[in-house]
């Protein structure tokens, strides 16, 4: 059997490297667009420097997990996403096999979508993939070009285009929406500023713009999420305490504002001012960024919301209870997981996809071996495991 590294690392277990490890590079600041079509709703953050541990039982109702299947032609080097459908997983491999791999709900594998190469149909490289309709769409961002195939894997159409983006959402069956991070994109460049994101329709090529930045700072200067779009087309952006969400191209609404307290805000502004005037070595981010909140993630199901977020070393989840009003918990703690799996003491909470209602994450094969667990035996260099989280 081959042996693989997985490369996906809960962000809570990596301080205070979790910066360099979740964000690339760092940028500027960005200024709301045509986002306030919908009130929002403000969530005082306590932002809390004591620890603060929140129970799993308190809001998971039960744990399965799900081994997928291992063989030569699905061996997972690397997993950068995963997503989930009513009928499979979908797990994404940028690195090491540099390909898509399609799971049913059993862990069976199903297949391996697009390939590798400079011939025709070929990507040279997957930035982001999503699934629409039962169809795959990968994003290469070296050629700009996007491959659609079916779900039986066959080559549908490629769509061009000229916007370089790390992340975008499937709208509907003619509109896309790319996230350039803080991405120059000086084609599209509006009275000095650039968009944030463009949504692009791949019939005739029209395009809408959304939330823009300074099209002088250097974007070596910000820390940058790999996939500002979430499920559901939720989105963050750095140094921005907005989630926003995108639902049709003329649509991007202020759904949640994270409200940190003012000497907060005030660093991330005096923060913003500086590389908006000068470049910010990698290795003073985090002595420079010790007083500035980011956003790491955000998931939604119908019964809870959760935030990912990080001030210096410590990390927190927020919880909104949508079952109460919406009311907000947060789970805080230095240098570790705030979030206690007191259920099964198996799976560490850092989930990466959000489906109905239920959490979606995965971990390596050898750190949960018990076959009376798995229902089935598993190696320790076996593909990962997937691990669902029913909510109450």
């Amino acid at each position: 059997m081959l042996s693989r590294l997985v490369s996906f690392l809960p962000f809570f277990e990596v301080i205070p490297e979790i910066l360099l490890f979740f964000f690339v590079t760092l940028v500027g600041c960005s200024n709301p667009g045509k986002t306030d079509k919908q009130e929002a709703m403000v969530i005082d953050v306590p932002l809390r420097t004591n620890e603060h541990e929140v129970k799993l039982s308190s809001f998971v109702d039960s744990i399965s997990y799900i081994p997928l299947e291992t063989k030569d032609e699905c061996l997972i080097g690397s997993v950068d996403k995963i997503l989930v459908t009513d009928d499979a997983y979908y797990v994404v491999d940028r690195e090491k096999t540099q390909s898509v791999l399609r799971f049913d709900k059993s862990g069976r594998f199903v297949r391996k979508y697009g390939n590798r190469g400079m011939g025709t149909n070929e990507y040279v490289s997957i930035t982001d993939v999503n699934v629409y309709e039962d169809k795959i769409y990968i994003w290469d961002c070296s050629l700009k070009k996007i491959f659609i195939f079916s779900s039986d894997g066959c080559f549908v159409r490629e769509i061009k285009t000229n916007y370089s983006a790390d992340s975008f959402f499937v709208l509907d069956d003619s509109w896309i929406a790319f996230c350039g991070d803080y991405k120059p994109n000086k084609e599209y460049t509006q009275k000095e500023l650039c968009p944030n994101v463009l949504c692009v329709n791949i019939d005739n090529s029209q395009t809408v713009s959304d939330l823009f930045f300074n099209k002088n700072i250097d974007n070596s200067g910000i820390i940058v999420n790999p996939f500002n779009f979430l499920c559901d087309g939720y989105l963050i952006l750095a140094l921005d305490n907005v989630i926003y969400q995108t639902s049709s191209p003329s649509n991007l609404e202020k759904k949640y504002i994270m409200q940190f307290d003012e000497k907060y805000i005030k660093a991330q502004e005096a923060y913003k001012e500086k590389i908006a005037v000068e470049s910010v070595a990698i290795d003073q981010i985090h002595t420079l960024m010790k007083d500035v909140p980011l956003l790491l993630r955000f998931l939604d199901t119908p019964s809870f919301s959760f935030v990912g977020y990080t001030l210096n070393s410590n990390f927190y989840w927020g919880i909104i209870d949508h079952k109460q009003a919406d009311s907000y918990i947060e789970a805080s703690a230095y240098a570790k997981n705030p979030i206690v799996n007191d259920i099964d003491e198996l799976a560490f909470f850092m989930p990466l996809m959000a489906h109905n209602n239920a959490l979606y994450s995965l971990v390596p094969s050898d750190k949960i071996s018990s076959d009376e667990v798995l229902g089935r035996h598993v190696e320790p260099d076996d593909n990962p495991i997937i691990v669902k989280m029913e909510l109450k």
